[in-house]
């Protein structure tokens, strides 16, 4: 699994088109020729783009739960509602769908930020005021979420 770093400023420009920053393309290089899953987020307004071999690795696991799950559909359903299979083309830039644009209300300027394994997709307005609300709560989470975490583990899959 390869961690990606930072947080990138880029414009959508007027055929959906979204130019991803150079610093941003070297860490995906590796991974550019298999594409990627662009999905809308689960907790927040925003897109999550997924490198093809991580989403795989994650839907492998979902659908070892019980087959006969009316649960696990449904999550799946929920999951892959929306989700595209895209890749970067020869400027390093992402083609965002019509219906994703309007859905997730990107405007011209958008936000590009790790999220481990994964890139979040951000309205710019939307991702500033997503900060501007959590920010204050930042440091509880860390302290809750990450006090009993043993980080000596070492889970290099």
């Amino acid at each position: 699994m390869k961690i990606l770093i930072g947080t990138y400023y880029s414009k959508l420009d007027g055929h959906g088109r979204v130019l991803l920053p150079k610093g941003l393309r070297e860490q995906l290089k590796d991974m550019e020729h298999e594409g990627f899953v662009l999905r809308r987020a689960t907790f927040f307004d925003n897109l999550e783009l997924h490198p093809r071999k991580e989403w795989e690795r994650w839907m492998k696991k979902l659908l070892k739960v019980n087959k006969t799950s009316r649960k696990k559909v449904q999550l799946i359903s929920l999951i892959n509602a929306g989700a595209r299979l895209v890749h970067l083309d020869s400027h390093g830039r992402l083609q965002i769908p019509k219906d994703l644009i309007k859905l997730m209300g990107l405007k011209k300027e958008v936000v590009i930020a790790s999220e481990g394994n994964i890139l979040q997709i951000w309205d710019k307005d939307r991702y500033e005021r997503f900060w501007e609300e959590h920010r204050e709560s930042f440091p509880d989470l860390m302290e809750e979420l990450l006090d009993h975490t043993d980080f000596d583990d070492d889970d290099d899959e």
